[in-house]
């Protein structure tokens, strides 16, 4: 297993964890539509790809990543051309003339990288379309012999915030309705179902919308940390080519800091621990451990942490909402915990106190912070970013 840090992986390099890959596949066996919930860098878009690579009986995947589409056509054209390109659709044999013209149309507004066998390719360009109506006309015309397309949409919650921010309110809820109608589609519902992803937490972004009965199709599954033991396995696989020499206490021991085991976090770990191991030799103590930990916060590190500070500048508006979000961010890395008595305060200080419950909501689907055990304040999800926040931004 290679440790490639920062993407999503494939193959060998994908480290499996089976009891979430069989909740997915129940999910989608019984007929729902998913959605995929955890912060960055936790794998989604390595579990797309190992569900992909092994589709069950009769599943057809397609995939989208649509983290940069910022309106409703882009969105359904984009899902139109994957469709296309996949495989699935071009062993089609049972090409109907009606499916021959659908297809045709799009692929007039619509480059793709493969060729179709049953339609000749144009550069003739037709007249504007609606990609939204053309899509479900190709998607109902499809003829799967009793499968079941799945398409996988990533980052689907990176979209309904790009237009929102876009365009406003009235766009994205219209954005959700009219996909919420493609999911109802009864001429769809037995063949095409859909597996959505989301760095951005849904939920507390449809309630600025006041939308969550457009999203209550969807059967919402969590991927949470690694367990301890997921993380030390996965450590092991991660450094068995190098010949390090580390007891699993001291393994433990430094996981141990990490606090929040997103696999990312063990990966960034790993990379300095391999880093040491290369300057001082064999065996990783605890010193050495203690010093491959430190290096993570290294300056070479900060581009995997600096969209975390770039995420909020986008997402939050200027002004309040950004100045309270900043200062209870500085404030919680101060320490080891923030009363929620003095998040109110501190929103009532910036003229908050309106909405800020639903940002600290926000907060805590994106992966900063966590409730503590007894629900009176609030803590880093991650000692790492934690660290790093207060080190290179408060």
């Amino acid at each position: 297993m290679r440790n490639i840090i920062g993407q999503a992986v494939s193959g060998s390099d994908f480290f499996e964890r089976p009891q979430i890959i069989q909740k997915i596949h129940r999910a989608l066996r019984n007929g729902n539509q998913v959605y995929l919930s955890a912060p960055r860098r936790v794998g989604k878009t390595s579990i797309m790809n190992y569900l992909q690579d092994n589709p069950e009986t009769n599943q057809h995947y397609v995939y989208a990543i649509t983290q940069s589409i910022d309106t409703t056509s882009t969105f359904y054209q984009e899902i139109a051309r994957q469709v296309l390109e996949s495989p699935s659709f071009g062993k089609l044999t049972k090409a109907s003339e009606t499916l021959k013209k659908i297809t045709k149309n799009l692929l007039q507004h619509i480059t793709i990288k493969v060729s179709i066998p049953f339609v000749e390719l144009s550069t003739e360009k037709g007249q504007a379309i609606n990609f939204q109506i053309e899509l479900e006309k190709l998607l109902e015309e499809l003829d799967l012999e009793g499968g079941k397309l799945i398409i996988m949409v990533d980052e689907f919650t990176e979209t309904l915030d790009n237009i929102l921010i876009k365009d406003g309110k009235q766009e994205a809820r219209r954005f959700l309705q009219t996909f919420r109608e493609l999911m109802h589609n009864r001429k769809l519902t037995h063949k095409v179902q859909f597996l959505l992803t989301g760095s951005i937490g849904l939920q507390p972004l449809v309630k600025k919308l006041e939308g969550s009965d457009l999203i209550n199709q969807l059967l919402v599954i969590d991927i949470p940390p690694l367990t301890e033991d997921e993380a030390c396995s996965l450590f092991r696989r991660l450094i068995q080519a190098d010949g390090i020499e580390i007891t699993d206490e001291t393994i433990r021991s430094i996981l141990q800091k990490i606090d929040w085991l997103m696999p990312f976090h063990v990966q960034l770990l790993v990379q300095e621990v391999i880093d040491v191991f290369e300057s001082l030799g064999n065996p990783i103590d605890e010193g050495k451990a203690k010093q491959a930990f430190e290096q993570v916060f290294h300056q070479r590190n900060r581009i995997y942490f600096e969209q975390y500070y770039e995420r909020l500048k986008k997402r939050l508006e200027p002004g309040s909402e950004y100045n309270f979000v900043h200062e209870v961010l500085n404030r919680v890395a101060q320490t080891d915990s923030l009363e929620k008595a003095i998040v109110h305060d501190l929103a009532v200080k910036n003229n908050f106190s309106a909405s800020y419950k639903a940002t600290m909501e926000s907060l805590q689907y994106d992966g900063y912070l966590h409730e503590t055990a007894d629900n009176q304040g609030y803590r880093f999800n991650s000692s790492i970013l934690k660290t790093w926040w207060k080190k290179y931004v408060s």
